[in-house]
Formats: C-alpha cells, structure tokens, sequence
C-alpha cells in the first residue's frame, strides 16, 4: 500500500498524465490488487478518493480499475464538473457521499464519462450517492455498453437534464435510480438519451424520459407529477415501452408519440390524470406503433390507443 499526496499545481497534473496515473485533486490512497475478487472488476486497481472542499474536478480518472469515493465533493464553482472518467473498464462507487455543483445547477457535469476520443466502454457507476445542481448530473459521450444504478439526481433550481447519453455511444443500462427536479419543464429531462440501444429500467422520476434515439426499453418506470411522462421525438423509432407508470404529469401526455416516431411497441403500462391526455400518439391512426394492454383513461385516438 502506499499513500500519494497530489498537488493543485499544474507541473504535478502533467506529471501524472505522463505517467499514466489516474489525475486526481487531493489526498488519494491506491492499494495493489486485492486478492479477495471484487465483483464488478476483480482485477482492476483499487484507488481511494478523498476530495478537498470546492476544488473540482476532485478526480479526472484515466486508467481502468475500481474507485472509492471517500467523502462528499463540492460545491463545484460553476462550470466546473464533479468527476470525470476518461478510461474504459472503470468502476466508481460512491459510497453514499454527495457530488454538489453550483447553486441553480450551474455546474457543468457532476460525471463526465468520455467526450473524447477512442470510444469507451464498461463504466459502471454505483450508488446510493447524491449528484445535484449540475447541468447534467450525468453525461456521457463516446461511452458505450455502461451502467448507472442506484443513484439520486436532483437540481432544485435552474435548468437541467439529468442524465444525458449523447451520440455517439448508447448501450447503456440506467437502472434503479431517483430523479428529482425542483422546476418542471418540458426542456428538462430526468434521462434524455440521444444514442440507440440503452435500456432504462425501474427508475423513479418527476420529469420526462425523453428518448431522442431508437431500439431503447423502457419498462418499470414510474414518472408522476411533472411536466409529462415518456416523450419519443420524430424519427426515433423500435422504441419498447412497457409496464411504466406516468401519473399526475400536468403539460405534455403521460405517454406522447411524436409524429414521425413509428414502429413502437407501448404495452401493459398504467397513465392517469395526465393533461391533456393519459397517452397520445400524432401520428395518424397511430401508423405502425402498437398500443396494447395499456390502462389509461384520456387519449388523443381511441381507435388505436389500446
């Protein structure tokens, strides 16, 4: 075991990158490989993360293995992000600590996860923890094939979206989550996903899944008293949408099928006292979606909205 004292200067910081060192702002404890196997990553590196108050990133992590966070970080200054991973094959658990940005979600991202090229993938990112008053509480671009579990999102003012997977990437699972926002809005996504084939399973919300992509699943999710529920844009299509609960969401429908948005599967999921409509499809006779089994009491189009 050995114990590293990073500086804030800059020298340090390229001397890190150099070489290959995670980049790290404070007090970060590594151990050698544990030989008890951990089940995410049983062979990667075990590094502790003990961030200094207000100074953000508190880690810009540039090699694979496993990463504890060890106390809360923030507030972020404005602009700044919380974590930024920029390595394939990393888990970050965070250990029921906070990640705080700046007051009316000016921070940046509270996680980074990519933006840069080569294309990432495995990134896996454990709760419970707290990641609030960003921009995005979550944002990942070039990364694909990770997850998100068990964390909360909040911001309790201003504007946000609170996870966002952007093109290109996708494949990503986001499972299990809470999503709280102070302000609803139709601009502010609880999960805005821009990249195809994310499955998005028993989360709970209080602002729109917005799903701008294709050949996601959506299924177990609960989004109540917001601005609407499950939103598809035009030409975002193979989207399956099941066993959801979009209730008491007051501006958009619960379930909205933009025009242009085809060949959707909605089914078994429960939407009421939505305005204007539990369920609404603008495509005429709904196209090729199929609507079956769902319980609602308001639709735009009875004639297919079943």
């Amino acid at each position: 075991m050995r114990r590293i004292i990073l500086k804030l200067a800059a020298v340090a910081t390229v001397l890190a990158m150099s070489l290959g060192a995670p980049v790290v702002y404070g007090q970060v404890t590594v151990n050698s490989p544990s030989p008890t196997k951990h089940p995410d990553h049983p062979k990667g590196r075990h590094t502790t993360i003990t961030p200094i108050p207000g100074v953000c990133p508190a880690a810009v992590i540039t090699r694979s293995g496993n990463y504890e966070l060890a106390g809360p970080v923030g507030p972020c200054p404005p602009g700044t992000d919380g974590i930024d991973i920029k390595a394939s094959h990393v888990t970050l658990h965070l250990n029921g600590f906070s990640i705080i940005g700046a007051a009316s979600c000016r921070g940046n991202f509270g996680i980074g996860v990519g933006f840069t090229a080569p294309m990432l993938s495995d990134v896996r990112i454990l709760g419970p923890g707290l990641i609030a008053e960003f921009a995005f509480g979550l944002a990942a671009q070039n990364a694909a094939d990770s997850f998100v579990k068990f964390v909360t999102f909040m911001c309790s003012t201003g504007i946000a979206n609170l996870i966002g997977i952007l093109s290109p990437g996708g494949e990503w699972k986001i499972q299990r989550n809470v999503f709280r926002q102070g302000v609803p809005d139709d601009l502010l996504c609880s999960i805005l996903v821009a990249a195809d084939d994310n499955d998005l399973v028993g989360n709970d919300a209080n602002s729109p899944i917005c799903l701008f992509s294709s050949n996601n699943t959506v299924v177990k999710n609960t989004v109540v008293g917001g601005f609407s529920g499950i939103v598809t844009m035009p030409g975002d299509n193979d989207n399956e949408i099941h066993a959801n609960t979009t209730n008491n969401n007051n501006g958009q429908s619960g379930i909205l099928i933009r025009a242009g948005s085809t060949e959707n599967n909605i089914t078994g999921n429960k939407s009421s006292n939505n305005t204007p409509f539990d369920m609404e499809d603008d495509n005429p006779n709904c196209d090729s979606n199929k609507w079956e089994g769902n319980h609602f009491t308001t639709t735009n189009q009875p004639s297919c909205i079943h």
